[in-house]
């Protein structure tokens, strides 16, 4: 089961940079075990770049995101955004493991980026098999009902059938013979 909360967070000159970690430290001392903490597997996806309203016209914003990638880090632009042009960028960039490190690397902001926190309910990995061998046996067992149902076209009900539809027109077929000699 997987449970969605909207995201957001702010990037300006006061603030440049933010790091979605959902499993880091906690401000006051805590770490990812508490209670408070949220468990399970984390993905999160930025859907949209959106510039502040006080940004000067004319003014490039570059937003830099980075994040584990295959085999290394990888850093690179997200959104570029200019003021008095292009206010807003739709995005779908999907990070799968935290952390993720959003920088403001050009322009004063503030650049407001949104999306879904999705957290995972971190089910064991045995609950999952005793559901796949319920699904099999559950399967198996209407497959069995299925085999007590009779085949409308097997071979079986066409033999019976083949005797009682020859029994019908040999009749018939003798009223016409003795009709045709008269």
């Amino acid at each position: 089961m997987t449970e969605d909360y909207f995201w957001g967070l702010t990037l300006s000159k006061e603030h440049p940079t933010e790091i979605w970690d959902p499993d880091m430290k906690s401000p006051g001392g805590g770490d990812a075990n508490d209670s408070h903490a949220l468990r399970g597997e984390h993905t999160l996806v930025v859907k949209q770049a959106v510039l502040g309203p006080k940004t000067a016209d004319g003014e490039v914003n570059v937003v830099q995101a980075e994040a584990m990638g295959y085999k290394s880090d990888i850093k690179f632009p997200i959104a570029v955004l200019k003021g008095g042009a292009q206010s807003q960028a739709v995005l779908d960039l999907l990070f799968p493991d935290p952390p993720v490190t959003f920088k403001l690397i050009q322009g004063n902001g503030p650049i407001h980026l949104l999306g879904n926190h999705s957290v995972g309910s971190g089910e064991m990995v045995g609950e999952d098999d005793e559901d796949d061998e319920l699904e099999d046996e559950l399967e198996e067992e209407d497959m069995d009902d299925l085999d007590d149902i009779p085949d409308r076209n097997s071979i079986e009900d066409k033999k019976r059938k083949l005797p009682q539809q020859a029994s019908n027109s040999k009749p018939k077929a003798k009223k016409i013979k003795a009709e045709d000699e008269k």
